[in-house]
């Protein structure tokens, strides 16, 4: 059985609007948690796009899906189930309005470092359900495309490089992971010109 955990990823992304609601102790924030065909090179030699139909599936099952601070589940801002997170896809990449409540204590704090500058940005959790990898040989590089994900959670957070030292770790493994499944293609592919020149040969 797969540890959904240990195949998690997180993906970064910077900017949203943020606005006080009159006459309420609400703040709504709005920005997106993903963008399409955007390629990032998460580390050199290796990067990555989202296909613009990758959350297609997951916003369709109605599992319920949160914004959280700092990828903290123990500070949920807003969730899906309960309506004060809206997320759908546009030609920019999947967009969120959310709707937090003032009057808990931490999001007051998430607020003021809003307001401070000091959180400015987004990052989501996922599971990858389905990818393709693309070589280039003139540089040696990778792009994978993420094709399919399970989205868990969106994150408010001031946007590390990585979230800590696993996820970095993941992500180099994800790059060996396609550099040996390309090389056992590239074998396959050799090996079957091999077999159709000797058939040729014979012929």
């Amino acid at each position: 059985m797969i540890n959904k955990e240990e195949k998690r990823e997180y993906r970064k992304v910077s900017n949203y609007e943020v606005r006080q609601l009159q006459d309420s102790n609400m703040t709504e924030i709005t920005g997106y948690i993903a963008k399409f065909n955007s390629v990032t090179e998460l580390f050199e030699g290796f990067f990555e796009k989202i296909d613009p139909h990758a959350f297609d599936n997951t916003l369709a099952d109605g599992h319920n899906i949160f914004l959280l601070y700092h990828h903290d589940w123990s500070k949920p801002l807003a969730s899906t189930k309960i309506g004060t997170l809206q997320l759908n896809s546009d030609d920019v990449g999947l967009k969120f309005t959310a709707t937090i409540n003032n009057n808990i204590s931490y999001v007051k704090d998430v607020i003021e470092l809003i307001n401070e500058g000091l959180v400015c940005g987004c990052s989501f959790g996922f599971c990858c359900i389905n990818d393709s990898s693309e070589y280039n040989s003139q540089d040696d590089t990778i792009t994978r495309t993420l094709l399919e994900v399970e989205l868990s959670e969106g994150s408010l957070l001031c946007i590390p490089a990585y979230e800590d030292t696993e996820v970095f770790a993941r992500a180099k493994m994800i790059e060996k992971e396609e550099r040996d499944k390309l090389q056992k293609q590239k074998s396959l592919e050799i090996r079957k010109k091999k077999i159709e020149i000797e058939l040729e040969l014979m012929n």
